[in-house]
């Protein structure tokens, strides 16, 4: 329409809800607020929710896709109430158990070599969180490095990293810190790279890190940039299948220079695997 006294178009009003209908489902957005997402031209405010909108539709659209091929996995039991630090730690041999947990399996094989891959790209010191079944810890030290922090929360997996470390060829610079990360971290000083992989240590940590943060590692995010030299490298265990999601790239960027994605297809997670389903996960290569 056009206004009859300037000639110029009349603004477009802002939508008070956006409907989607497609063959296998309907999405409709109600906006409470007028002012929700209140851009200077409704032109604008359409253009932005619409690409919203249409990126929820296509992931989910994505996910119908894939999700059947996920391996059926298992029900995750709650954590128990103990200290987690003091917990017993049952190796199996293709596994490491923690209060039922299930901290670490051995199909991340293909996944813990390409992020120690990434984080000894400089050959400096590297600070790693977490040493579970020790898989990025050794593909590190063979990779090589000038020195290697290794930060490891519960008493008995920090043993076993100690009698780890001590089976290295001599002349290696491996350090076994124990204690939790948001204890011991903020205490050292500056690393070329640094790799994060460490589980959940409660109920109410799993329910932030796992199910509220945009990733697992996210809390982790601010340590990270703090202690890398500039032009750094941080990687981390991601729980994103093929790709990030927005909210998760504008996390690495409050805290990073930049940052590239790959993906690590071929992995085969057990059918009674609880935190994992998928043949695939992203590497995030972010630089300070």
């Amino acid at each position: 329409m056009t206004d009859t006294e300037t000639g110029r178009p009349e603004p477009i009003p802002y939508a008070a809800n956006i409907l989607r209908r497609h063959r296998d489902l309907s999405l409709s957005l109600d906006f409470t607020r007028d002012s929700y997402v209140a851009a200077p031209r409704a032109e604008q405010r359409h253009w932005v929710i619409n690409r919203a909108v249409n990126e929820l539709l296509e992931q989910l659209r994505h996910l119908d896709m894939v999700a059947p091929e996920y391996v059926g996995g298992a029900t995750r039991d709650e954590i128990e109430s103990g200290e987690w630090s003091r917990s017993t730690a049952t190796y199996t041999g293709d596994e490491l158990l923690i209060e039922g947990q299930q901290v670490m399996q051995n199909w991340e094989i293909p996944l813990m070599l390409r992020l120690a891959e990434v984080v000894t790209e400089g050959r400096g010191d590297v600070l790693e969180v977490g040493f579970g079944l020790g898989l990025s810890a050794t593909f590190i030290e063979d990779l090589g490095v000038r020195s290697h922090t290794i930060v490891e929360f519960n008493a008995e997996v920090a043993e076993v990293a100690r009698a780890w470390a001590e089976r290295r060829p001599p002349g290696s610079d491996i350090e076994i810190l124990h204690g939790s990360w948001q204890e011991r971290c903020p205490r050292l000083g500056l690393f070329d790279g640094m790799i994060w992989d460490a589980f959940p240590t409660s109920e109410r940590e799993f329910d932030q890190y796992v199910l509220r943060d945009s990733t697992v590692a996210e809390s982790f995010f601010p340590v990270a940039s703090a202690h890398l030299r500039k032009g750094g490298i941080f990687t981390y265990y991601t729980n994103e299948e093929d790709s990030l999601s927005r909210r998760h790239q504008r996390c690495l960027l409050r805290y990073f220079s930049s940052f590239g994605v790959e993906v690590v297809s071929g992995l085969r997670p057990p059918d009674d695997c609880e935190y994992w389903w998928s043949d695939r996960m992203c590497v995030v290569r972010a630089v300070k």
